[in-house]
């Protein structure tokens, strides 16, 4: 059904990328008019590969996306992680047929560009989501009534409701919450997608694969059903640099990875060392939600990608908050209040566990091997290691923040 709830304003989103726009799609389906603003010239994704786990795949299919995001992903058979400097692997994860019968979605690999312009052509369709570029948010005003946000035009328009899905430099966020924004790093990350015609047959793997060495690590796998392979080499680096200076620095790269097997080495020479990617992460906050106003993604709970959760936390986020506003459509700031209540614990240990995985998967001597005992004793068995991550992947732990939308249309 397409029909609109009667609030006398939209719904505002500001921020047209992978959460904005899935939290549009999620409230426009369950009734809402929504108005997404973007600051872009149009609604794109920068960047490489996203894996989407099978509580981002749950979201996706509860945003009726199913059928066309399958179009675009790749199913790896397994996740491997190996030790870059000695090739051998230290743990296994399968994800076949046992591995979906557990978590009921599949572990999916996708090109940002390819799930961002599947929302976008979705939100496009709907007749309740009004899409803007050229827009940016600049500031918001409330009162009990409604909220006003303020362009950087000098537009003002009035909402229904305000959600900040404006990423790691949330304006929205500021206001909220106040706590800066990142201005340094240390962890510096290089990615390219190339052809598969790029990669010699030596060097191609259908799997999932991260190589672990000290204070580096290096993940590949294909996309779109093997026409592209997806390269990022991430390092901490020995100095801290602003997290505006993108040019890139090959020097720093080859050098971080001294001591990596030569295939490590022979994938790095694929990856394009023009732009380099600052990467942070934050400690969870709370309060999130102010009245009228919340945060998503990004905006709420930015986290480092070892846990690779980003993206699928975002969705997360966007079906649990748009099934809080529909079962309390007139009243946003206990909508949003639930919803913050919903995902703020697990999103704060998602953040933790993405701390914790970038420490880990950078580790050399004494404490590569005590990495690899740790992966012994967890991923034991097969079914030992979907225990460990059902807490993350598993249907019931996230069933409440998942409510279905499968009767909206």
């Amino acid at each position: 059904m397409n029909s609109r709830l009667k609030t006398e304003y939209p719904v505002i989103v500001a921020g047209g990328g992978i959460g904005g726009l899935s939290v549009a799609l999620g409230l426009a389906r369950s009734g809402f008019q929504v108005q997404v603003f973007e600051q872009a010239s149009e609604f794109r994704e920068v960047g490489a590969g996203i894996q989407l786990a099978p509580n981002g795949m749950r979201a996706l299919h509860r945003l009726g996306l199913t059928d066309k995001i399958n179009v675009w992903t790749s199913l790896p058979p397994a996740i491997e992680l190996r030790d870059a400097l000695d090739g051998s692997r230290f743990a296994r994860l399968d994800l076949g047929q046992d591995f979906i019968k557990r978590f009921g979605h599949p572990y999916a690999v996708i090109h940002r560009a390819d799930l961002l312009s599947t929302i976008f052509a979705a939100c496009e369709e709907h007749p309740n989501i009004r899409l803007e570029r050229n827009a940016e948010v600049a500031d918001f005003d409330q009162d009990d009534s409604s909220v006003t946000v303020s362009l950087a035009d000098g537009r003002a328009i009035k909402g229904h409701a305000l959600v900040g899905a404006d990423g790691l430099r949330s304006v929205i966020r500021q206001k909220i919450i106040g706590d800066g924004r990142n201005k340094t790093s240390r962890l510096v990350c290089y990615r390219s997608v190339v052809p598969r015609s790029a990669i010699p047959d030596s060097l191609w793997n259908p799997d999932v694969v991260m190589w672990s060495g000290p204070n580096a690590d290096f993940v590949h796998y294909p996309l779109r059903r093997g026409e592209l392979y997806n390269l990022v080499a991430t390092f901490l680096s020995d100095e801290e640099f602003d997290v505006t200076d993108i040019a890139g620095r090959p020097d720093e790269v080859h050098g971080s990875f001294q001591g990596h097997l030569p295939e490590v080495h022979e994938l790095l020479q694929k990856i394009d060392m023009g732009r380099r990617w600052l990467v942070g992460g934050r400690e969870p906050v709370k309060n999130w939600s102010e009245g009228r106003v919340t945060l998503i993604g990004d905006a709420a709970h930015p986290m480092y990608q070892y846990a690779a959760q980003g993206a699928c936390q975002a969705l997360e986020d966007s079906v649990c908050l748009a099934e809080r506003m529909k079962a309390a459509p007139e009243d946003p700031a206990a909508a949003f209040q639930a919803y913050y209540s919903a995902r703020y614990v697990h999103t704060a240990r998602v953040q933790l566990t993405a701390k914790h995985l970038r420490e880990l998967a950078q580790f050399g001597g004494a404490l590569a091997d005590l990495r690899a005992q740790l992966f012994a004793e967890r991923w034991a068995t097969q079914d030992k290691s979907y225990d460990t991550l059902t807490w993350l992947w598993g249907e019931a732990t996230t069933e409440q923040s998942l409510l279905c939308l499968d009767e909206a249309a």
